[in-house]
């Protein structure tokens, strides 16, 4: 499936179209702002505006090319991010880089809604060098090649020496004439200085409310509802990836909840090993939250039952024991919010509310 639009940032994408338009955007571009507000996907905007058929200038969206690189299946647009570190023998970790690589935006097209990289993804060596010897290689179809670097403070701290961003420097020094390197970061001070001395930093500044909110409510496979997707955008303070990983560390919570209420309804011995497999006492601020989502199926159960509606999950629960589970669960969280082994709290709610007939 193609990328999402770009939401937001439209003056400067203004400033970058008479840019493109007038054939001055710099060979070596740094787009720096925080995480999670379209920096790679402004690159992919740039990169279409280089190589639109009507272009260069703003991207039209339509033709073939633009359809390329918004379903990322254009030959001269070469998207690298941070992966694991290849572990094959040195002469062959090119390849393998390679390979993880295309496997990568594989899952990118068929989910273009990509979270964070794990904390032990770098661009490592072997991705630098792919990307020298893609450099070196004519354009196939377009006027220009375009190499998007994501995240590229990642040239160094992930690494054991600065081997990657030596040789990624080497590559700006002397990039093909026929060839624009865009790079993104969060983090500008992580870079070598000789690298940041060859790169045109270009702010990209956080997103308005209004426009994390729209893309909650267009975009994900499962939309947010309005009111919902307005609260997430003011807390993720104009960042959609903050904004998504809020939506899906929700969800998590609430799938522990439901977990939980089945668990204690269940037998005996079901509870018992639920209850083994709590955290007996880290991560007390996320059982809190679980015994939040906990109480509030149960309230919405209740609402539906109270209003006619139906579809309750616990409908033949009479509404009075619902209301003393209510009860429990809320007794429960203040000894959470104590010192009270969270493992206790379990097996002792658990019991209760098998005892209620939840």
């Amino acid at each position: 499936m193609p990328l999402p639009a770009l939401y937001g940032h439209e003056e400067l994408k203004s400033r970058l179209a008479g840019t493109l338009k007038a054939r001055k955007l710099p060979p070596a571009l740094l787009l720096v702002g925080p995480s999670g507000i379209g920096k790679q996907r402004l690159g992919h905007w740039i990169a279409a505006g280089l190589l639109c058929e009507s272009g260069p200038g703003a991207p039209c969206g339509t033709c073939h090319s633009c359809h390329l690189v918004n379903t990322l299946q254009h030959p001269d647009v070469h998207w690298f991010f941070p992966l694991a570190r290849p572990k094959g023998d040195e002469t062959k970790q090119v390849e393998e880089a390679e390979e993880m690589l295309v496997e990568a935006i594989t899952a990118r097209r068929t989910d273009p809604l990509y979270g964070r990289p794990d904390g032990l993804h770098g661009l490592f060596l072997p991705m630098v060098r792919l990307l020298h010897r893609r450099a070196m290689m004519r354009p196939v179809m377009g006027r220009v090649k375009v190499f998007l670097v994501g995240e590229a403070d990642r040239l160094v701290p992930q690494a054991s020496s600065p081997e990657a961003a030596n040789a990624m420097l080497k590559v700006l020094e002397e990039p093909p004439p026929d060839t624009h390197f865009i790079l993104t970061t969060a983090e500008p001070s992580a870079f070598l200085p000789t690298i940041r001395s060859r790169l045109v930093p270009l702010r990209v500044r956080r997103l308005g409310s209004a426009d994390v909110a729209r893309f909650l409510r267009e975009v994900p496979a499962q939309p947010v509802p309005a009111a919902e997707a307005e609260r997430r955008a003011e807390a993720a303070y104009g960042s959609i990836g903050d904004a998504l990983e809020a939506r899906a560390e929700a969800d998590d919570v609430q799938d522990a909840a439901r977990r939980l209420l089945e668990t204690a309804g269940g037998k005996a011995s079901v509870r018992f090993r639920y209850t083994l497999g709590v955290k007996a006492y880290g991560a007390r601020s996320d059982f809190s939250e679980v015994l939040d989502a906990a109480a509030g199926i149960l309230r919405d159960d209740l609402a539906q039952r109270l209003r006619g509606t139906g579809g309750a999950d616990h409908a033949a629960v009479p509404v009075e024991r619902l209301l003393e589970a209510i009860r429990e669960i809320e007794r429960a969280k203040g000894w959470a919010r104590g010192n009270v082994n969270p493992q206790l709290i379990v097996a002792h709610l658990g019991r209760t509310l098998a005892e209620i007939g939840l």
